[in-house]
């Protein structure tokens, strides 16, 4: 497959093409059918069987990733799946969780202000036909990372409830994901940033040069 080099930091990724059918966004398609699971098990505290479903989530957030570079089936719809997968799966994830009195609210309203946040943007690069930002390292750990604690304080909370300072544990755990998860987004928001100012600063110089022309 192609590659093309990041305008800003020189790195190489792959170009996203137009296929649909492919593997692994099937198997982002199928982590959207496992939030809405996830979310009717948790809320019919079927809490086993809930567990199952977002571990299932989870191991298909690295598959679908992993398999789309590694078979060179990186699509332009894939890297919108993916990254709407993952902030649908984590809004499921801290609301449900909150509600059942799991994790405080004020996690809920860290990690919900940085998708507003980044989805603002998205919505700008939409306006000027930019792509999504490359869903980056620290991006993927920050969203792993949530993926082991919020799930532990769950698991905690609900088998072992007298294990208090484990849940302790799993919500500063959670909390400093959550620190990464802003690093990243404050990055994603940075190079949106940067490619608007890009496309603007064409249009500029196309407007005037008819003018310096004359």
């Amino acid at each position: 497959m192609e590659a093309a080099e990041h305008p800003r930091h020189g790195h190489v990724h792959p170009v996203p093409s137009t296929a649909v059918w492919t593997i692994p966004n099937a198997i982002s398609a199928v982590r959207l059918i496992l939030i809405a699971v996830f979310g009717a098990l948790l809320g019919a505290e079927k809490d086993g069987w809930a567990i199952v479903a977002l571990a299932a989530a989870g191991i298909s957030d690295f598959l679908d990733g992993f398999l789309a570079r590694r078979w060179g089936q990186v699509t332009r719809l894939g890297r919108l799946l993916d990254p709407a997968a993952d902030r649908l799966l984590t809004i499921a994830v801290v609301l449900g969780l909150a509600f059942r009195d799991i994790i405080p609210w004020w996690l809920v309203a860290v990690l919900l202000a940085r998708d507003l946040m980044v989805g603002a943007f998205l919505l700008i690069a939409h306006h000027h036909h930019l792509e999504s930002p490359q869903v980056t390292y620290v991006g993927k750990v920050a969203t792993a990372l949530l993926y082991v604690f919020l799930p532990m304080a769950y698991l905690v909370r609900v088998a072992f409830p007298e294990w208090g300072s484990l849940h302790g544990l799993a919500i500063i755990g959670a909390a400093c994901a959550a620190v990464l998860y802003w690093y990243a987004g404050i990055g994603y928001v940075r190079d949106i940033r940067a490619r608007t100012a890009a496309v603007r600063g064409r249009g500029e110089v196309s407007d005037e040069g008819p003018a310096g022309l004359g």
